[in-house]
Formats: C-alpha cells, structure tokens, sequence
C-alpha cells in the first residue's frame, strides 16, 4: 500500500540468530526459536526460529508456548527477593522426593530432584546454581505460589499463562510461554527493574511523507522491582554461568542466566542477559513431546 515500515530489528543480530540455529542444529531434527530484546527500551532485536514462516504461518518465537522448566525459577527467586528475602541467609534441606502435603493445593505430590539424590542443607544461592528442585518447591510454598505468579506476571509472562500453583516455580505450567516472554522477563532484571513493553516497530511513513507510531508501538516501562533487588538477582544468576548449569554461556563477556529442561528432555531452554542484551533460547520439537 506505499507505506514504509522501519522496525527495530538489527540485521546482524538477525543473521547471527539464524546461523546460531542452522549451524547447532542443522538437519538434526529439533527446532529452535531465539529472541533477543534491548531492556533500555524493549526493542525486538532479533526473533527467529529454524521454521520457515511462509510454509506454516507460525511464529515459534512468538506464539510457540512451551514449558520453561528451570529457567522459571527465576521467578520464584525474584518472589524471595522482593519479599526481603535473604538468599544467603535462608537456607533449605533438599530431600528427593520432597512429598507435599498441603490441602491447598489438592491431594499429597512428591517432587524430586533432577538427579534423584538429595542434595543436603543449602542457601538459595547454592540451590539457583544447582536449579534443586526440592528447595524451590519449599520456596515457593513459604512464599505463596500466587505471589510468584504475580512476579511472573510483573516480569512480563502473560497472566494467563499463570495459576499460582507450587509446580509454576518448577516450570510446570498448564500450556506453557513464549520466548518472546521469557526474553522480556529476563530483560527485566537486566535493566534494573523496569518491564518494557516489547516491540518490533518504531514508525511506519505514509505515501504523503507523513510518519506515526501508534500509542501500542511506543516504548513504555514500567518500574516492578527495587534496583537493590536485581542487583541481588544478577550476581546470582552470574554465578549460574560460572560455575552452575549455564556453563556453557561463558563466552567472556558479563553474563548472567539459568537453563530450563522439562521431564524427559522435551524441551530445553536457556534464558539470559548481558548489560545490554537479553536473549532467550528454545530447542524441541514443535508438534510432540519427543
């Protein structure tokens, strides 16, 4: 229709997004889909995904909703945090199976570790760089699994893809997010708080030479944790790429992340920042739970 539309992609970081999937995963079978937002200002700076659009008309990035598995406990950390909770000085046993029993939340469960060992007695720091699974579910029962949905949701997970039940703090989500999501709710924390809006779009020009951008393609932050809080949050999730579960992160640069895996390996995750970036990863199979 002549109108010009200037979007906030950066070509380069599209590119290298694309060869990072074509070149781990080639014809291996799995998919991918990879966001990267600037927590500045929300800017969708690259979004792909190892599908071809044009054949399915669906965009994994965006709309594919998977299971996020230990990349949500973040969630639940940032619950403990903005609650002044003391991630050193709160400590927790880890026992697998942890068996629940609170009527709350329906008939007894068992959770269990990813290894099946107990773990022994452990701060939160120690547990986030483990990612145990028995700590985070006594976290989130202290907490109040609706306070983390809350977190969730202020980091930028749509409300409706939160219940407020003990296993969200797990990953274990009825229908599961998006990587765009998960890219906006670590983007969060690397910008010291403040929720931006994400967008792909900074003005579109009409034939007459006249530009708008719509109120719903304008920047807008929103502030939703105490700088002290992502502070705390970061040199935590630092030390997941040092030395925990996101080792493979370290590329040199100053990083901060936490790796998800759901039951039986069916989807991975790796979601994360540096000062000025953050990205979220996606690998699995689309249509099953291979």
């Amino acid at each position: 229709g002549g109108l010009v539309v200037h979007t906030t992609i950066d070509l380069d970081k599209q590119r290298k997004a694309r060869d990072a999937i074509a070149s781990q995963l080639g014809d291996a079978g799995p998919s991918s889909a990879l966001v990267t937002i600037s927590p500045k200002n929300g800017y969708i700076l690259a979004m792909a995904s190892s599908g071809d659009y044009a054949d399915s008309k669906f965009n994994l990035a965006a709309q594919g909703e998977r299971q996020p598995g230990s990349s949500f406990k973040t969630m639940a950390l940032m619950t403990a945090l903005r609650n002044g909770v003391s991630p050193t000085g709160t400590r927790y046993t880890s026992v697998s199976p942890t068996r629940i029993n609170d009527p709350r939340f329906g008939p007894p469960f068992e959770i269990k570790t990813y290894g099946g060992t107990s773990g022994g007695n452990m701060n939160l720091v120690e547990a986030t760089i483990r990612s145990d699974n028995s700590v985070f579910i006594q976290l989130a029962l202290d907490l109040g699994p609706d306070k983390v949905a809350d977190t969730a949701v202020d980091m930028g997970i749509k409300r409706e893809h939160v219940h407020g039940y003990p296993a969200e703090s797990l990953g274990g989500l009825e229908e599961g997010v998006t990587p765009l999501e998960m890219a906006t709710a670590y983007g969060t924390i690397a910008s010291g708080g403040y929720r931006n809006r994400p967008t792909a779009i900074t003005k579109v020009e009409f034939p007459n030479g006249k530009s708008e951008l719509p109120r719903r393609w304008k920047v807008r932050r929103t502030k939703v944790f105490e700088d002290g809080m992502t502070y705390e949050a970061t040199k935590i999730l630092e030390q997941n790429i040092q030395r925990g579960t996101g080792t493979r992160a370290a590329t040199g640069c100053p990083a901060a992340g936490k790796t998800g895996t759901t039951d039986r390996n069916t989807d991975a995750w790796f979601a994360g920042f540096t000062p000025r970036l953050a990205t979220a990863v996606w690998v699995g199979y689309p249509n099953d739970r291979t």
